[in-house]
């Protein structure tokens, strides 16, 4: 019904009978109607023309652009004398050869008339418009024009291939399937929904020359703002060691709130009070490492629950005994969201009651780490994120993205005094002052360290690490004692470390055995081994 309208009479036949459909001409009418409406081109396409042109005019088949990185250009504050020095050129050659004017205004008049915008479509143009229009084409192209306000920006729109915003879409298969993945992106609530306008935080940081600005990291404020921790844990976790709770708490950066790493719920009313003086530097630390101190005497119990704890489900017919994660508040009081794992690997999300829930300990399948009584209390941080960790000290940690925290942009990092070691989430050490050797002293060889990597990221060295920690902890000692730490720091250099153990111990004669041998990955590969033939 939508093709048929508007049509010719005499166009439509009932009782012609079976015909070659290429050769109707309604067919050929409804190809050259659909090809109008759809956009010619974009602006890269009409910008390529008009470069073509200019190569008509010098008789040439290449073209040596002046303006090769335009982000740089805009750094180094160049672009917008090169961009009118392009303006001038084309407008000279193009507009002022007779033959490509000719092609140009052809070529943009034919485009024209067939918009869908009547405005454009009963445009009339002439050689003044046309010259102030491919002046505002090139700005546009090098997103140095501002909107006029006027037809202009309806041109400028249509030759951008989109009708309501000045920003140029491409036609590829590939480049629409992307835009597609995307919306549907946009409309996943779980996975967006921390991007809600409630949950944004507006910080502006105004400078006249931003690329001067960065060569100074202290007093780059837009670095040092994103680089600062927040002072609400994200991540909290308690555990047992002789009867002593221990509590470690964790603190996002700024710059990690932006990752698609957190819960929304996370958000919250005082996380944004807590951000209002976070540009200030090292006075919001001062003020930030105050306040952790207090967050160290929390005691916490078993009956209050929080999103992001696992918990185990009981007095249930039909998963009695299974293992979830809080996942958001229920509808109805005193219930929670929790989302189990089926047989079928599939997830499941239910709504259960307090009183059919406990907090379930880290390891609580194996009674061996179950020793450690390792409790989640909060967290809002998703499932196998990817992060660097900074250890300020035992049960104070913040967490940020990705290569956030290295050793060459510490001086960058208002918390460089404080920072003891870092860590990501494979569990290798990217810096460490401490000169610990030690599980049970604080460094990058404490076990605090493999408690969050079991929590966050589930890697096999964690689990093994706080395994033998309860079962073998002399010989971790041991171990550590002969360890050199040249290949590296961390018990992610398990096989270095365990191997310069092996040849300390056959170079005084011992044969005594080691049952921690492991492969590349961490995995334990035999439970009694020489160290001779390690």
């Amino acid at each position: 019904s939508i093709y048929k309208s508007d049509i010719p009479s005499g166009m439509i036949g009932e009782d012609t009978g079976a015909h070659d459909i290429k050769k109707q001409e309604l067919t050929r009418l409804l190809y050259v109607r659909n090809c109008d409406c759809k956009m010619a081109g974009n602006l890269s396409s009409i910008y390529q023309t008009l470069i073509a042109l200019y190569n008509l005019s010098q008789e040439s088949f290449y073209y040596c652009d002046e303006i090769v990185n335009c982000f740089l250009e805009k750094m180094e504050m160049t672009i917008t004398r090169k961009v009118e020095r392009l303006q001038d050129r084309l407008t000279e050659n193009v507009l002022g050869t007779p033959v490509p004017s000719k092609i140009f205004l052809h070529i943009l008049v034919d485009k024209f008339r067939r918009s869908s915008n009547k405005v454009i479509a009963r445009e009339q143009l002439n050689g003044e418009m046309v010259e102030v229009l491919l002046a505002q084409l090139i700005e546009q192209k090098f997103e140095q024009r501002i909107p006029s306000g006027d037809i202009y920006d309806d041109f400028i729109c249509f030759l951008s291939g989109d009708q309501r915003t000045l920003m140029e879409i491409s036609y590829t298969k590939q480049q629409q399937k992307q835009k597609q993945k995307q919306q549907n992106k946009s409309q996943d609530s779980d996975t967006m929904d921390h991007f809600d306008k409630k949950n944004q935080f507006l910080l502006r940081i105004e400078t006249s020359d931003y690329f001067e600005y960065t060569f100074s990291p202290q007093k780059d404020l837009t670095k040092v703002a994103l680089n600062s921790p927040v002072s609400v844990p994200i991540l909290t976790l308690t555990y047992n060691i002789s009867g002593k709770l221990h509590t470690v708490n964790v603190y996002p950066t700024l710059q990690f709130l932006y990752s698609h790493h957190i819960q929304a719920a996370y958000i919250t009313p005082e996380v944004k009070n807590n951000l209002n003086d976070i540009s200030e530097g090292k006075k919001f630390c001062k003020k930030f490492m105050k306040t952790i101190m207090s967050h160290e005497n929390i005691k916490y119990d078993d009956s209050g629950f929080d999103i992001g704890q696992t918990v185990v489900i009981h007095s249930s017919v039909n998963h009695d005994g299974k293992r979830g994660r809080i996942v958001s508040e229920g509808k109805k009081e005193g219930s929670w969201c929790v989302r189990v794992s089926l047989s079928d690997k599939k997830e499941d999300t239910l709504l259960v009651k307090e009183e059919n829930l406990k907090i379930a300990t880290v390891g609580e399948r194996d009674s061996t780490v179950g020793q450690l009584d390792i409790k989640v209390r909060l967290n809002h941080i998703r499932e196998h994120p990817q992060y660097t960790i900074a250890a300020l000290k035992p049960g104070a940690y913040v967490i940020g993205i990705k290569d956030q925290f290295n050793v060459h942009d510490l001086r960058g990092t208002p918390l460089q005094e404080h920072i003891q070691y870092i860590s990501d989430e494979m569990g290798f050490i990217l810096y460490d002052k401490t000169e610990s050797n030690s599980v049970d002293q604080f460094g990058p060889y404490f076990v605090e360290q493999y408690m969050l990597m079991e929590v966050l990221s589930k890697q096999e060295v964690a689990q093994n690490v706080l395994d033998y920690y309860c079962k073998h902890k002399e010989k971790l000692d041991r171990c550590l004692q002969h360890y050199s730490g040249a290949q590296g720091k961390g018990f992610v250099c398990w096989r270095f470390l365990i191997n310069e153990t092996a040849k300390a111990t056959a170079q005084v004669g011992t044969d005594e055995p080691c049952d921690m041998s492991l492969d590349e990955e961490g995995v334990e590969v035999s439970a009694k081994r020489e160290w001779s033939d390690i």
